[in-house]
């Protein structure tokens, strides 16, 4: 990871709390920051610093981000905590996960807070994929309604052993690389992927060995 350099500075505006551990902070967005669709950026306070994916398409005066607060977290309990006026250092955007135009079909897949550069390219204006959105429970299907909106189909898969009662359109119980293990049929498809270091590693694998041709970009987080 590169230091984190903070060239701008930005103001919390708010915290919306999406469900028991993860929010939204919403930030101002500095004179001359420019961004692409899924780029992300460094975020320092009080000498801590974590890279955040901003949510916010390219032409929104605010910038808003999708925050896990993690348990020894110190940046992130920071930020759950942190009062609206407070200024945060920024960095420039960073990142190569952005929307390539194609001809092919195109699916994005997501765990966790690995939702926020789709987040970001819908609201750019991207559209006619397929998302396979991964958690753990319904709560953790962030933006799910604004994404079904953008989607040419979208997919829910959930993990969690206590979600028999949910009722999604196209429901998928179990994780995201069992459901394209049986469900992807032959032929050259553009994947973009964004979560969790393990996933990603799956489901490269899965892909490498039973699609070949397909092209894959893909962003982790620890």
């Amino acid at each position: 990871m590169e230091p984190a350099v903070s060239v701008f500075s930005v103001s919390v505006l708010s915290r919306v709390w999406l469900n028991e551990e993860t929010f939204e902070l919403i930030c101002t967005r500095p004179r001359g920051f420019q961004f692409q669709a899924g780029q992300y950026v460094s975020l320092v306070h009080q000498g801590e610093a974590r890279e955040y994916t901003i949510l916010s398409p390219p032409d929104a005066v605010e910038l808003r981000f999708l925050i896990k607060q993690v348990v020894g977290g110190k940046l992130s309990s920071q930020l759950a905590n942190i009062d609206p006026g407070s200024v945060l250092g920024m960095s420039k955007a960073k990142g190569y996960l952005t929307f390539r135009p194609t001809k092919r079909p195109v699916f994005f897949v997501a765990t966790g807070v690995g939702i926020a550069p789709f987040v970001a390219m819908a609201a750019s204006g991207v559209r006619g994929f397929t998302l396979i959105h991964g958690a753990r429970i319904e709560s953790g299907l962030f933006y799910r309604q604004e994404l079904t909106a953008s989607a040419l189909r979208y997919i829910p898969c959930l993990s969690g052993i206590n979600v028999t009662g949910t009722e999604l359109p196209d429901l998928y119980r179990g994780y995201v690389t069992e459901y394209l293990k049986t469900s992807l049929p032959p032929g050259l498809y553009d994947f973009y992927l964004c979560g969790s270091v393990a996933m990603i590693r799956d489901m490269t694998h899965l892909l490498d060995e039973h699609h070949p041709g397909v092209r894959i970009f893909s962003e982790a987080f620890s």
